[in-house]
């Protein structure tokens, strides 16, 4: 386990970008936008906070998972966490779930997920470990999370408005910051 105050920089990776639309919600902006939207929202937080903030990007364009990586494995005292939003072919899952690949990551995510769900009352589908691309490379402590379906017409309609991706925003800020103090879920 991590101790408290083990890093002063956060790496937010918002998902997908330019030719990248990521998945495609039933209604209005795709995954690309909505991710950036709410890792902006997660990075003017922990600036505020004190913390130094490092974004993978700023705009629509697409960078190569090596160089997301390879952004967070640069630095030193450092956490990463990816933003995203969740699609699948059926309209009914729901929900939020935070990835990790390392032991040393697990408490990020579950103080992440602890703070996003008690935030934002959606259905719980846990912490899971996988190994995505950005986490199984990167030897800093790493997690993906899917703050929601866009393919689920109720959840989706909730994530497109601005001020439900404030709350989600706030939530996975609160959680690196329980982090940062060495909280445990």
């Amino acid at each position: 386990m991590q101790a408290a105050g083990y890093f002063d920089t956060v790496v937010i990776d918002a998902g997908h970008g330019g030719h990248d639309s990521g998945a495609r919600a039933v209604n209005g902006a795709p995954e690309k936008q909505l991710a950036l939207d709410t890792a902006r929202r997660v990075s003017r937080i922990l600036r505020s906070s004190g913390l130094r903030v490092v974004e993978t990007r700023s705009g629509d364009y697409f960078i190569p998972l090596d160089q997301r990586v390879a952004k967070s494995n640069s630095l030193r005292n450092v956490v990463f966490v990816s933003i995203h939003y969740n699609w699948v072919k059926r309209a009914k899952p729901s929900g939020v779930e935070t990835f990790f690949y390392s032991a040393r990551s697990s408490r990020l995510s579950a103080n992440i997920q602890r703070e996003v769900i008690k935030s934002s009352g959606a259905l719980n589908r846990g912490i899971k470990n996988r190994g995505f691309y950005v986490l199984k490379n990167n030897k800093r402590p790493a997690v993906l999370c899917e703050l929601g379906f866009v393919s689920n017409p109720s959840e989706n309609r909730k994530i497109q408005t601005a001020a439900v991706r404030q709350r989600l925003a706030e939530a996975v800020a609160r959680g690196i910051l329980a982090e940062k103090a060495g909280r445990n879920p």
